[in-house]
């Protein structure tokens, strides 16, 4: 955020994006192509610029929630905290965190199951915890704010119906009705922080803007914006969402060069490395399961992924060489047949290379991906 000097805002309300959760068809964005390691790496870097951007004695409030690891993906199903690592890493470059809003809503992510029932309904010990809700961190840089006039603390005011509201721990609405940008959030939650943590004529930072809805709630409440977007394909949703005419003089849009970045370098130079204790490893690419989450930019081309068959466990299952157990769509098992097809797919598959194919229902009850074979 080189357009910026040093200390010149005054809040920060961003949401993420989600880690191999929602792909913005952008080779620049953060999270889809990652490893983990690399995207809470990529993560820090944004927040290590939001600190020094940040004036003093002033917030810096994200949007995340806790998201699943697909077990179609990685083999197991897992919940990975986000926010404990945006917690570590921001206090450690000097934020003071400062406790968190907790976000109930109806959740937007798209789930592997396709279906509000998760796990081993109706029966007990593998049900799944549905995550429809998300937590708004809150930061503050230390050391003292800019002084602020009679005026502006009177045209800034607070109701009392506000203050109980915004500053109770809970927030109950509903989420934004996903079109035309998959990651948007109400315009109530960047509104409610505004209230909160700036004064009119601030400036309101978004270093992920997306669909433009932080600058729209800062243009509603007399603040000033900045917004960061990567997929320059947003920009006629945030000219609309913000009434921005061509020669509106009020906003300027600035079309970043593009330059060289040696990113690896760039993240030694922070604090500290994070390093994934996990190491979860891919069983298959993301982009070949897109579960309604992408953006499509009318590319259709894509190269296949060969897999080879390491165990037939039945007529309907197999087992490939980096261990993801695939469900087989278009065969029906027949006891009476079992060990002649057994025999039949074991002769005609075992260690051959095979590609797959799917469908539009991606797993089995027991989550198992569903797919047709080739060879």
């Amino acid at each position: 955020m080189n357009e910026l000097k040093d200390e010149s805002v005054h809040l920060i309300v961003t949401s993420p994006p989600y880690w191999q959760l929602k792909d913005y068809g952008n080779g620049s964005q953060i999270g889809f192509n990652d490893t983990y390691e690399d995207y809470i790496n990529n993560l820090n870097l944004v927040w290590n610029e939001c600190y020094r951007v940040l004036h003093k004695g002033c917030r810096l409030c994200v949007y995340i929630g806790d998201q699943f690891a697909r077990s179609v993906y990685y083999g197991r199903y897992k919940i990975i905290p986000i926010r404990e690592e945006i917690i570590k890493f921001c206090e450690t470059i000097g934020f003071d965190y400062m406790g968190a809003v907790i976000w109930q809503k109806v959740t937007t992510c798209n789930t592997t199951g396709g279906a509000t029932i998760m796990g081993s309904f109706p029966y007990p010990r593998n049900g799944i915890i549905k995550l429809d809700y998300e937590f708004i961190l809150i930061f503050k840089k230390l050391g003292d704010p800019p002084k602020v006039s009679r005026e502006i603390k009177e045209k800034s005011k607070m109701t009392t119906e506000e203050w109980n509201e915004y500053f109770y721990g809970h927030w109950n609405f509903s989420g934004e009705k996903q079109d035309k940008h998959l990651a948007m959030f109400p315009e109530e939650l960047p509104k409610r922080l505004i209230r909160m943590f700036s004064f009119f004529g601030d400036t309101v930072l978004d270093p992920f803007l997306g669909s433009g809805t932080t600058c729209l709630a800062a243009k509603k409440l007399g603040r000033n914006s900045v917004g960061y977007e990567v997929n320059k394909d947003f920009l006629p949703v945030i000219r609309e969402k913000l009434k921005i005419s061509r020669d509106e003089k009020d906003f300027k849009i600035i079309i970043q060069q593009n330059k060289e970045i040696d990113y690896s370098k760039e993240i030694n130079g922070l604090p500290y490395v994070f390093k994934d204790p996990v190491k979860f490893d891919k069983k298959i690419d993301p982009r070949k399961l897109k579960f309604g989450s992408k953006i499509d930019n009318g590319s259709t081309h894509q190269r296949e992924t060969y897999y080879s068959v390491k165990e037939v466990v039945s007529p309907e299952v197999l087992i490939l060489n980096n261990d993801l157990k695939v469900r087989l769509l278009g065969i029906k098992e027949k006891k009476e047949i079992n060990g002649q097809a057994l025999k039949f797919l074991n002769d005609k598959l075992k260690g051959e290379k095979v590609f797959l194919k799917f469908d539009a229902a991606k797993y089995d009850g027991s989550g198992n991906l569903l797919c047709y074979l080739y060879l």
